[in-house]
């Protein structure tokens, strides 16, 4: 019995191992849309991180006496600011639909059953995911 040849060359397992990842990655098929917005992830991520940064500076600065909070406010007030919120705000959901799809397929890749498993593991995810939104919301509404 031959092994299977990939280029006249024989695979180990190792090979093949690679190969079904890439066939994995080969196959999903996205819509131009969502393939920009994941290239944008990074972006969105920097841009928001650059927000809370500048906003916590602003409540530092206001605590010594000064207006700082109040500029950050209206800045944050800006048409342009916040169409980029919402960009990265999508591009953030966006993301994570990707990534909590992703994650069962990686994990349970060997395992038989692996539908369901992938539909609960999904689904366990958000519900935590939810769950600490609503414990934050809480936390700084009281």
């Amino acid at each position: 019995m031959n092994p299977k040849k990939h280029n006249n060359y024989p695979i180990n397992d190792k090979q093949k191992q690679v190969n079904h990842f890439d066939a994995f990655q080969s196959e999903i098929k996205r819509p131009l849309v969502i393939a920009i917005m994941q290239k944008l992830i990074p972006f969105a991520m920097l841009w928001g991180s650059l927000m809370l940064m500048y906003g916590v500076i602003c409540m530092y600065t206001n605590n010594m006496g000064q207006d700082e909070f109040y500029r950050f406010i209206f800045f944050l007030r800006s048409p342009f600011v916040v169409v980029l919120n919402c960009l990265a705000l999508l591009v953030a959901i966006c993301h994570s639909i990707s990534w909590f799809n992703l994650v069962p397929k990686v994990i349970f890749s060997t395992r038989s059953n692996k539908r369901a498993q992938d539909y609960l593991f999904t689904i366990g995810l958000w519900l935590v995911t939810i769950a600490i939104s609503i414990c934050l919301v809480l936390f700084v509404l009281k």
